[in-house]
């Protein structure tokens, strides 16, 4: 922690003779910060001459110097804090070598395991062992030569400086370096406020990757409160997004006069972290330096008032289906939404909202949420912080109304369409088959026609699993707006369908209902345990949504999520009565299976064929599809068909609907109502 005297501020140099040169030139600055390239400790003669390179350069100048230590060794391996071989054994050595003959006080090195985004999927618990002794070591190696050992706290996603997406499962939260501090006590902190911000922003987008409930205690005043005081070096810059790191004050969203002014009482040293376009060259940097200095010198700014929103319910599904949830595609999608206007129908139903929240993270120009459904956008507008809602649009509109949806979208301007509004509950479909047919059918065919009639570059539906087989009336309506989907993209335009499989938690759902049922105690209502079904969680959804896009710009029109958990329906109950933390096994009402109801569901029908997964949590599925019978009712319906006289056509259609190869309904009979049994399901 500080000694009492103020923070300096510091530039950040690499060890090289034209680059200190160029940030010693234009002002009178505090400091740098040195930061270690793999070739500077590839040797003890590369240390040396590092080392003779700064001290000739600062020689007589009265600068302030600290160190970082390097994020990958000679060899190109990243540091990892769980692994302290012989190469970590000499690189710690030679950058603790370096900043003691530099006369820095401090070493930091991140405190991170980088992973690919394969390998942070498929991961295990961090090996803590490890990482102890990793720490030690570095802790042990720094005080013998009077260097104080500091850990930084990493943002969620790595660049690495060498390209590529990392993902590190430690050190993002001021928990972790809490932690570790309190197994080795010698070390100390250096708080990164743009770390700190994208982590906060990744948790609010897509919590269960860091296995959090929310981002509700990451907010940048409670990183500052828990970890100021035993820090030494702040490195300041500003962010946005989930990518947007190292920013020049002010361009991003984040509170940095309070956060400099508390830091600055608890530090010695604050860095002017900003990258620079161009390493050569340090304006922005010098600018930054510049403005810590005012706010180093000015009176403490107040925290901006929060206001807590009432916390969302997150029970974490990936324990129940023994699997993690897919990492986005982050470098594609921030390219495909960053900047862009996205439109979600069905924004308030749960999949839209956590689609929308996880679009908000890659900085888009706006998102318009679609619903007809007038409490469920109130919810979601209430639900989003002050700062979301200056890009989130709330829009009340039915989808089955032309006219009004073709006002919405040239006010929109949306580049993206995502169509998720539907009525999806099979045994309704079998008993009001003309609100199915109004909705998902005439109403998909509005969103597609109102698309290309106001230039949507890309759209993407939402269809289910049930529409392989199209052994109901609700599947045979999905099954034919994929159709509808493939023949809108008969010219070249991006049209892709998605089929969702069964999403954990979704409103009306009979997962919801199990988790409810398991917390009140009571007996759960299941319609036939041996019912075989594919289940995903809510990020889950909402990535292979997204991801849809990215195939619909290769020239995919079908899509389904990649390697979806089958559990059985009576499996499922019981693990989500474990899960929920109910004692016991749970006793089962068994209602009996609903009519148009199927006792096993597949992702693929006749002549189609699962492909690869292409990114995390979504394939495509190829082969024929037929299209006759969606230009037959393209021919027909016309422009501006109205929903009563469209509906003889739909009814049609569907009665003659296309498929590849014969239905194999696979439909069982059921128990009868209120049989019950005291259960092992």
């Amino acid at each position: 922690m500080s000694t009492g005297s103020a923070a300096i501020p510091q530039l950040k140099a690499a060890p090289e003779p034209a680059q200190i040169a160029e940030r010693l030139t234009g002002g009178s600055w505090g400091g740098l910060e040195f930061c270690l390239a793999p070739r500077h400790v590839e040797s003890g003669d590369a240390v040396r001459r590092a080392v003779e390179t700064v001290r000739t350069a600062t020689a007589g100048r009265g600068l302030a110097l600290t160190t970082e230590a390097p994020v990958a060794w000679p060899s190109g391996a990243f540091v990892r804090v769980d692994r302290l071989d012989d190469e970590a054994r000499a690189g710690i050595a030679r950058s603790v070598e370096f900043a003691a003959g530099i006369g820095s006080p401090v070493l930091t090195i991140h405190l991170f395991v980088p992973l690919t985004p394969e390998e942070f999927r498929a991961r295990g618990a961090v090996d803590a062992r490890a990482v102890e002794a990793f720490l030690r070591h570095f802790a042990g190696a720094c005080t013998a030569s009077g260097v104080h050992p500091l850990i930084e706290n990493v943002p969620p996603v790595l660049r690495m400086r060498t390209g590529g997406v990392y993902l590190s499962p430690i050190g993002g939260h001021w928990r972790d370096l809490l932690e570790w501090a309190g197994r080795v006590p010698e070390l100390g902190f250096t708080v990164d406020t743009s770390h700190a911000a994208l982590f906060a922003n990744y948790a609010a987008a897509y919590p269960s990757s860091f296995d959090l409930a929310s981002a509700e205690e990451l907010s940048l005043e409670r990183y500052v409160g828990e970890l100021a005081p035993r820090a030494e070096v702040a490195h300041v810059s500003d962010a946005h997004g989930l990518l947007g790191e190292g920013l020049a004050f002010g361009t991003g969203g984040q509170a940095l006069e309070p956060a400099v002014g508390a830091l600055g009482r608890a530090v010695a040293y604050v860095v002017a972290e900003v990258n620079e376009p161009d390493p050569a060259a340090s304006p922005a940097m010098k600018a930054g330096h510049s403005e810590l200095e005012r706010l180093l010198a000015a009176p403490p700014a107040p925290w901006p008032h929060r206001t807590r929103r009432v916390p969302e319910d997150r029970f974490d599904w990936q324990p129940v289906l023994e699997r993690r949830d897919p990492v986005p595609s982050l470098l594609e999608l921030e390219e495909r939404f960053g900047g862009r206007r996205v439109l979600i129908t069905g924004g308030g139903g749960l999949i839209g909202r956590t689609l929308a929240t996880l679009l908000l993270g890659f900085s888009p120009e706006s998102v318009t949420v679609l619903d007809g459904h007038e409490a469920s956008l109130t919810a979601d507008r209430r639900g989003r912080e002050p700062a979301a809602l200056t890009r989130v649009s709330h829009v009340l509109c039915d989808v089955r109304d032309r006219g009004r949806l073709d006002a919405e979208l040239a006010h929109a301007r949306p580049h993206v369409v995502f169509h998720l509004a539907a009525y999806k509950h099979v045994d309704w479909a079998e008993s009001h088959p003309e609100e199915f047919i109004d909705t998902n059918l005439h109403g998909s065919w509005n969103v597609l026609r109102a698309a290309e009639a106001a230039g949507v570059e890309t759209v993407a539906v939402a269809s289910t699993d049930k529409a392989a087989l199209a052994a109901s009336t609700y599947a045979r309506t999905k099954r034919l707006m994929e159709q509808l989907t493939a023949h809108a993209a008969g010219d070249g335009a991006q049209r892709v369908a998605v089929r969702l499989v069964n999403v954990l938690g979704s409103a009306g759902s009979a997962s919801e209902l199990f988790l409810r049922q398991a917390r009140a105690g009571v007996p759960l209502t299941i319609t036939d345990p041996g019912m075989l079904r594919y289940w995903i969680t809510l990020p889950h959804a909402a990535t292979l949504v997204a991801h849809s896009t990215l195939l619909a710009a290769e020239g995919h029109t079908l899509c389904t999520a990649a390697d979806p958990a089958m559990v059985s329906v009576g499996d499922l109950g019981a693990r989500i009565w474990a899960a929920a933390g109910a004692a016991g096994r749970p006793s089962v009402d068994l209602l009996g299976v609903r009519p148009g109801e199927t006792f096993r569901e597949v992702l693929v029908g006749g002549g189609e064929e699962l492909g690869d997964e292409s990114r995390q949590g979504v394939a495509t599925i190829t082969g024929p599809e037929p299209t006759a019978g969606a230009a037959w009712v393209a021919e027909r319906l016309g422009e501006r068909t109205a929903r009563d006289a469209a509906r003889p056509v739909w009814f049609e259609a569907l009665r003659s609907l296309e498929l590849v190869a014969p239905v194999d309904r696979g439909h069982r009979g059921g128990h009868g109502r209120g049989g019950r049994v005291a259960s092992g399901t």
